[in-house]
C-alpha cells in the first residue's frame, strides 16, 4: 500500500485528543485513519433532507394524513359537496394549521414570503398537483398548479387558498381551469 506522510499543527485540545486515541488503536497513523473513514461513513449515512422530506418526516409522526389512491381521490372530489367543503375550510383552516405546522410559528409572525413557501409546500405534499410554483412578480406573487383531478379540484384548491389568504390578510385574484390554477397574490394592501 503506498503511504503519503503528512504534517500539520493541531490545537492542544485536538492533540490530547490524538493522544488518548493513539494509545487506544496503538498509532497516530491508525487513529487518524479511523477518524477520517468515520467522516467519511457518516457522511455517505445522513441524506441532507429537503424541506418537503423534513415536513413529511414530522407529519408522519403527527399522524396528520391519510392515503388514498389517486383514482378514488378523483372520485371522491367530483362527487364532494362543495359548499360543504367549503364551509370546512373556513371553519377549521387546515391550509392555515399546515403553514403554521411547518413553519412552527403563528401566521401573524410569518411575513408573505414565508406563508407562500409554507403554502407551496404544504400543498406539494398533498400530491394532489404534477406541478406547483410560485414567481415574485414585483407587486405580486404569482402561484401556479396543474393537475389532473378535473375543475372540482380547482374550485376547491382555490376556496381552500383563498381562505388562508383572508385569514392572513392578502388580497387574491384566481383564474382557474380543469387542469389549471393560477392566483396572484398581492404584496401591498
Amino acid at each position: 500500500m503506498k503511504t503519503h506522510r503528512v504534517s500539520t499543527t493541531i490545537s492542544q485540545k485536538h492533540w490530547e485528543l490524538l493522544k488518548k486515541h493513539a494509545e487506544k488503536f496503538k498509532t497516530q497513523q491508525k487513529a487518524l485513519e479511523l477518524a477520517l473513514e468515520s467522516l467519511e461513513n457518516s457522511s455517505k449515512q445522513s441524506p441532507v433532507l429537503n424541506p418537503e422530506e423534513k415536513y413529511w418526516i414530522t407529519l408522519k409522526w403527527a399522524n396528520s394524513l391519510v392515503i388514498v389512491e389517486k383514482t378514488a381521490f378523483k372520485l371522491l372530489i367530483e362527487t364532494a359537496d362543495i359548499e360543504r367543503l367549503n364551509e370546512l375550510f373556513i371553519q377549521d383552516k387546515p391550509i392555515e394549521y399546515a403553514i403554521e405546522f411547518y413553519l412552527q410559528k403563528p401566521l401573524k409572525e410569518c411575513n408573505l414570503k414565508e406563508f407562500i413557501d409554507g403554502l407551496v409546500i404544504s400543498t406539494r405534499i398533498t400530491n394532489w398537483f404534477d406541478t406547483i410554483d410560485y414567481t415574485d412578480d414585483g407587486s405580486h406573487y404569482t402561484l401556479r398548479m396543474t393537475h389532473d383531478f378535473g375543475f372540482t379540484l380547482s374550485r376547491l384548491t382555490v376556496m381552500l387558498i383563498e381562505s388562508a389568504l383572508k385569514t392572513y390578510g392578502v388580497n387574491a385574484e384566481s383564474v382557474t381551469s380543469a387542469r389549471t390554477i393560477f392566483i396572484k397574490i398581492f404584496k401591498n394592501q
